[in-house]
């Protein structure tokens, strides 16, 4: 019996993730999760940070393509909680 997957491989990799630090507090990374849950597939909130100083700053990973609307969902949170800067990597 062949390899039912075999044409899977055929397919083209999927494009990576962006990441996309965000400053706020570990208490809004909670609402952050919510937002991001209620869009499915734009992105992934992560509790993971760096420390920078006095700034705290959360992943998010951001699927391809999606960088713009991550970016509009994270300043409109910004509404309800703190958030400080916003830095993508690309």
């Amino acid at each position: 019996m062949g390899d039912r997957f075999a044409s899977l491989a055929l397919l083209p990799r999927p494009r990576d993730a962006v990441t996309m630090w965000v400053e706020t507090g570990a208490e809004a990374v909670h609402f952050l999760d919510a937002v991001f849950s209620a869009f499915d597939g734009i992105g992934n909130v992560r509790r993971q940070y760096r420390e920078e100083g006095a700034k705290k700053l959360f992943r998010i990973y951001v699927a391809p393509g999606c960088t713009a609307e991550a970016e509009r969902l994270v300043r409109s949170a910004a509404r309800f909680v703190p958030i400080g800067e916003v830095r993508v990597e690309r």
